[in-house]
């Protein structure tokens, strides 16, 4: 009786499992797919005009990006034109990252904290 009821038991588990399984599936596809509209660079020497540097990296990589602003510290925002999905954007930036004169490129993405528990 005990070995029948541990076998419902299991068979009701895998089927809520599957169930929201389901769920969350339908509802990451339902999902805006979020736009990265800016990048952070950083190149391995600080140029004099940044915004050349900005447009000359762009050119090389054909990626359609204008200088936007310094953040300092070396570190520079380009805006893409037109904005690109994480998808499209994430293999691009791993190319530019093999670029000589770069030290480091990521998507500008908006972070969220979380209070600490």
């Amino acid at each position: 009786m005990l070995m029948r009821g541990m076998k419902l038991l299991q068979r009701g588990l895998l089927g809520l499992s599957c169930i929201l399984l389901i769920a969350a599936c339908a509802t990451a596809s339902s999902e805006p797919v979020a736009m990265i509209e800016r990048v952070i660079v950083q190149f391995k020497v600080k140029p004099v005009a940044p915004e050349q540097a900005v447009t000359q990296l762009a050119q090389r990589h054909k990626l359609a990006m204008t200088f936007e602003r310094e953040l300092g510290g070396g570190f520079y925002v380009a805006q893409l034109t037109p904005a690109q999905s994480a998808a499209v954007l994430q293999p691009i930036l791993q190319k530019i990252a093999l670029d000589v004169t770069v030290a480091s490129i990521e998507a500008d993405q908006l972070m969220h904290t979380m209070p600490a528990q």
